[in-house]
């Protein structure tokens, strides 16, 4: 694949990406409407420095998403099927406690769940194909020994 070959972000992924960024923000807002919940049960200083440490991750993530990165679209939906059945039981507790914070987390999730089909559609997986294949050939392009 030449320079003149290369696949522009399809459209998919940018929706995608920013669906889940969405999701970072409306995790922030139910962050704040349950902290008192959450600082009964521990210290409000590990709930904050948690909290923040999980939103800088996935950001991260989502950021290397937009960049290409197969690896992070695939950490992602592991971590999100991984996550969905632990989120069952504190989501209903949340529904039942703080209704509107429970349907912003519903919310969160088709939204990730939209993300992730778009993230594996056919011109979406095709273009982190593609990244794929460049980032590896600039590094064996790298590592030859020069002249």
């Amino acid at each position: 694949m030449s320079n003149s070959q290369q696949l522009p972000k399809p459209q998919e992924v940018g929706t995608a990406v920013k669906f889940l960024y969405a999701t970072v923000g409306i995790g922030v807002m139910r962050s704040i409407m349950e902290s008192s919940r959450h600082a009964e049960a521990t210290s409000r200083g590990f709930v904050v420095a948690m909290t923040f440490s999980v939103f800088v991750f996935m950001c991260f993530i989502i950021f290397m998403i937009g960049k290409g990165k197969d690896w992070a679209r695939i950490a992602f939906l592991v971590l999100f099927i991984v996550g969905v059945p632990m989120s069952i039981f504190p989501m209903i507790q949340s529904l039942t406690l703080d209704p509107m914070s429970g349907l912003l987390g519903l919310v969160q999730v088709v939204m990730q769940l939209i993300a992730i089909v778009l993230l594996f559609q056919g011109d979406s997986s095709a273009w982190f194909k593609a990244e794929q294949w460049k980032t590896e050939h600039a590094q064996q392009r790298n590592d030859r020994p020069r002249k």
